[in-house]
Formats: C-alpha cells, structure tokens, sequence
C-alpha cells in the first residue's frame, strides 16, 4: 500500500508541472511599431503564456520570437510579421477584428512552427539544447571571406592578403563550422626572414549577442591546423645563403566581430581574429627560423 502511494504521488508530481518544464523560455522582441511597443509586448507576451510550449520571459531566452509591425499604407493597411528564432517568417494582416485577433492567429502558426520543443529534463541543459537544435532545425550556411593577416616575424612585421572558405550549421545564438583559410605573401626580400604563406583548416563555435536581430555582435573559438612556409637567410649552409622552411601543427584561435543582413538570404560579415600556434616554428637544418609566430586577421566576408 505504502509502495503505491508513493508511486501515485511520484506520477502526480511529474504530471503537475510536466507542461512547465516543457516551456521554452521565449524572449519577445518588438519592431516597427511606433509609441506603443510596450503594449504590444504585453499583448504578445500574455498570447504567448497561453500556449503548452513557450513562456514569456526577459532572461535565460531559450527562444527568440521577433514581431515586426509592418505599415503598408492605405490601400494594404498594417501587417504582422513573426518569426521565432531563423525560422521563415509568417505575415498576418491586421483586419476588422483587431490587433489582438492578429497576434493570436500569428502566435498560433509562428509557435507551431517551432521544432524546439523541450521534451523533459533531460532537455535542460544548454548543450542538450543546442545539439538537438542543430539536429532538427539549423540552417546551412556557405560563405567566402577576404582578410589581411599581421604576423611578427624576425624584427619586423608582415602582412599577408587571404581568402578564406566556410561552411556552417547555425540555430538561433550558436553556429559551428568548418574553415578553410590561406595567406600568400608575393613580395621577394630574400635578405631578411618572411612568412611566404600560411594555410588554416579550422573547426569553429561561435555565440551571437542578439540572434533574432538583423545586426548582431558575435564571438567565438577556432581550433585546427595551421601550415606555415618561411623564406630567408640560412645562416648554418653560410654566409649570405638563403632558403625556405615549413612548418605546421595545432592551432587556437578567438574571433569576434559584428553580422548584418541576418534576416535575408546574403548575409555580410565584418571580423577581427587572433591565433596561437601550439608550436614554436623551427629549422634545425638551416636556421632559417626558430621563433613562435602567432597572428592577427582583420577581414569581411559574405554568406549565402
């Protein structure tokens, strides 16, 4: 008897708040809508505590849900437009029957749109979020990158012009991805030491400060392979010799920068990033080089 009660009182505590731990934690964003913002905030958000699976909220945002009023002038009359995280927007038009009725038909498609749905708590975990989400909703992305590399080398510092290739999988704040990057030095000074050419293949993840927003900051960490080829005396073969050495190994990198165009299909990109070679480049054989060459890259790309 006791062993049941326990059971019933088990299976009760689950079931009460089983539709609370199933809530996204749904962060609300007004645009567009001029000296009553807040009011329509209010109106979303209490549409938004109506459904099973999101809540309102103004921190820890498992959810972004964007609503834009869109004014199309006499003739078309005001429209709404939602969007919850990098999912295709929905449009409503505000008819006779008012706004409120608009933003519940909007809330009614926009939510059920939503694959990111919490499961149970196991689902609480930031990480477990995000990996399902990448799983069930990202959006791959394809992009090209141009940038100019800085890079101490012997007494001096060298810039290099590259071109960088990426492919990434992105859902609401996080992204990862691959990168694959070259730097190529044109110049001849064969009496002083240069970085001739620097080659990255990387893994990257990266946060955004404002997923649902056309313009976000953003910042995340590189990790990879990175193969660089020197050129310059080689004073163990002799005086005034010269010669040419590589080397390669792990590398770590920071980036940061800021994303605009988010909202459309070409996005542009503007970045700052530093990387640390894990290795000290040497040539024992030669003596063209023994020194730790990390670099910094300024650069902007376009993604598709």
């Amino acid at each position: 008897m006791r062993l049941l009660l326990g059971a019933v009182t088990a299976a009760a505590c689950l079931a009460l708040p089983g539709a609370a731990l199933a809530q996204l934690q749904t962060c609300v964003e007004i645009e567009g809508a001029k000296g009553d913002g807040a009011a329509l905030a209010r109106l979303v958000g209490s549409e938004l505590d109506r459904h099973a699976t999101h809540h309102a909220a103004v921190g820890n945002c498992q959810a972004y849900l964007t609503v834009e009023v869109v004014d199309l002038g006499a003739q078309e009359g005001k429209w709404l437009t939602g969007r919850i995280n990098t999912q295709v927007p929905h449009r409503e038009r505000i008819g006779s029957d008012g706004l409120v009725a608009a933003v519940e038909r909007l809330l009614t498609v926009v939510l059920a749109s939503d694959p990111l749905v919490l499961r149970g708590p196991e689902s609480n975990a930031w990480l477990k979020r995000q990996g399902s989400a990448l799983e069930q909703r990202s959006v791959l992305h394809f992009g090209a990158e141009v940038y100019q590399l800085g890079v101490p080398v012997g007494s001096s510092l060298e810039t290099l012009p590259g071109l960088a290739l990426a492919l990434r999988r992105e859902v609401s704040a996080l992204h990862v991805g691959v990168r694959l990057g070259g730097a190529l030095d044109l110049g001849n000074a064969p009496d002083r030491l240069r970085l001739r050419a620097q080659v990255d293949a990387q893994i990257e993840a990266t946060l955004y400060a404002t997923p649902a927003a056309n313009t976000s900051l953003f910042a995340g960490a590189l990790a990879g392979l990175v193969y660089q080829r020197f050129a310059g005396p080689a004073p163990l073969d002799g005086p005034g010799d010269t010669g040419t050495a590589a080397a390669w190994g792990l590398s770590l990198g920071l980036r940061a920068g800021v994303e605009t165009m988010r909202t459309s299909d070409v996005r542009l990109v503007a970045f700052l990033q530093l990387q640390a070679p894990a290795f000290v480049s040497q040539d024992p054989d030669h003596g063209v080089v023994d020194q730790w060459t990390p670099t910094a890259a300024v650069g902007a790309g376009v993604l598709f």
